[in-house]
């Protein structure tokens, strides 16, 4: 009995370590893209690539598509859409989406879905492509010329202005110095009042007789002895 205990657990160990070899050895195919947004105007074209690595066998199917709420709408060839592929090495390949003449319909999420043989399904990162009007882009376009046209309208100003301050300062006459003197000094002095009177003689006026000296008719002198 211990015996068969024994074998029946060198058989499940050997089972399980069977089974995580295989596991450990499996390869898994990855799909590689990045993340971005896109900013395009219309009219103008846009080009995404994912690389899709698998294990040397080349059993995957898929490739890039839309996405529209909860559905993946594969992308088909047309006039204005082109898909390709190119071998990378062995086991990596890049699929690869160019959208000439872009309008507002060509908005939206892009994505990157490989099913591979087992039936199981990888996706690359999320694309957002935002097209942008014309006249919107013009309009950027034109702010950018106004911006740049402005700075260097403005660059010579203040150009001539720090000149002219390194001049001011540099070359201006020296300052004298500036005593502190006493209270009495600062104090300032008062205007004087000048009274001045102003007689007008008419010439019909006639002259005032002078009065004339007193007569003297007699002294007396005191003296003590």
């Amino acid at each position: 009995m211990p015996n068969a205990l024994l074998s029946r657990c060198l058989m499940v160990i050997l089972t399980f370590s069977c089974n995580l070899q295989v596991c450990v050895t499996q390869c898994i195919g990855t799909v590689s893209a990045t993340r971005r947004t896109l900013f395009v105007p219309e009219g103008g074209s846009v080009s995404l690539q994912c690389v899709v690595q698998d294990c040397g066998t080349n059993t995957w199917t898929g490739g890039w598509g839309l996405i529209e709420g909860i559905n993946f709408t594969p992308l088909r060839p047309s006039s204005r859409l082109h898909l390709s592929n190119y071998t990378i090495s062995a086991n990596r390949t890049c699929l690869q989406v160019n959208i000439q003449n872009l309008n507002q319909s060509d908005s939206g999420k892009y994505q990157c879905s490989i099913i591979w043989e087992g039936k199981y399904t990888s996706k690359g990162h999320v694309t957002y492509v935002n097209v942008t009007t014309a006249e919107l882009a013009h309009r950027k376009l034109s702010h950018r010329l106004l911006v740049c046209a402005g700075a260097t309208l403005c660059f010579p100003l203040i150009l001539g202005l720090a000149c002219c301050l390194y001049y001011k300062r540099f070359h201006s006459p020296p300052v004298p110095p500036h005593f502190r003197g006493t209270s009495a000094a600062r104090v300032k002095p008062k205007a004087e009042v000048v009274y001045a009177a102003v007689i007008l003689k008419s010439p019909n006026q006639p002259k005032r007789p002078q009065a004339r000296e007193p007569t003297v008719y007699s002294s007396l002198n005191f003296s003590t002895v």
